[in-house]
């Protein structure tokens, strides 16, 4: 098993995080059924800017947890939670999503992430969701280990190069939230 220090997001980390997101665009090629949901164009270097101020802003808002996997001095994945519509009467529930580089995955680097964002769910969200690609069996393997159990479906969920792909929709009871 690598070695990886997971800790939370840091402003520093933008520049290995959209390198490892654009590299996703170069793997899809080869693995059209890779488990994470793209835009048709990669997005520019603009957007991801946004993206990543928006994610931060929401981290120290308390609307988001953001935790990061860094191997060899590099970030090298990101699992976050958001909180559903902040404000809302579907806020105490977080979206789970989670993404890892290429030559890290299936060696621990996922659990431990999920582990750590999980850990830090505790007293802000009392449901996690996430969507899975139905096809992704070693996530949904990771995902039940962890609690999450499925309460349905979505055939076609995602369109890619003409092909469907469905999802798995699962959650974790997290206890009653602080209010």
């Amino acid at each position: 098993m690598k070695e990886f220090m997971i800790r939370d997001i840091k402003f520093g980390d933008f520049e290995d995080l959209i390198d490892t997101y654009y590299s996703y665009y170069a793997e899809i090629k080869e693995n059209p059924e890779l488990g994470i949901t793209l835009f048709r164009k990669m997005p520019s270097l603009g957007s991801e800017v946004d993206w990543f101020r928006d994610l931060y802003k929401e981290k120290l808002n308390g609307n988001r947890i953001a935790v990061v996997a860094e191997a060899d001095g590099k970030v090298i994945g990101i699992c976050e939670i958001a909180r559903n519509r902040p404000g809302s009467e579907v806020d105490h529930i977080g979206r789970l999503g989670i993404a890892i580089r290429r030559e890290y995955r299936s060696k621990g680097a996922g659990k431990m992430l999920m582990e750590e964002a999980l850990r830090q769910s505790k007293g802000k969200f009392e449901q996690i969701i996430l969507e899975v690609f139905e096809g992704n069996t070693a996530a949904i393997k990771l995902y039940e280990k962890m609690g999450f159990r499925e309460y349905g479906s979505l055939k076609n969920a995602i369109k890619r190069s003409g092909k469907y792909i469905g999802h798995k929709l699962m959650y974790l009871e997290m206890g009653k939230a602080k209010e």
